[in-house]
């Protein structure tokens, strides 16, 4: 494996991780949000 070929495989791991945590992230504010609404915060 070249070096452009690895760092190529680390960049798309960090992507696919990167999307991961948004949609955690947009998981998260959403139950958030659902809590706050019903006075439970």
């Amino acid at each position: 494996m070249t070096h452009l070929e690895t760092v190529q495989e680390r960049i798309r791991a960090h992507m696919a991780a990167q999307a991961e945590t948004d949609e955690e992230l947009k998981l998260l504010e959403q139950a958030i949000l659902d809590k706050a609404f019903r006075g439970e915060l």
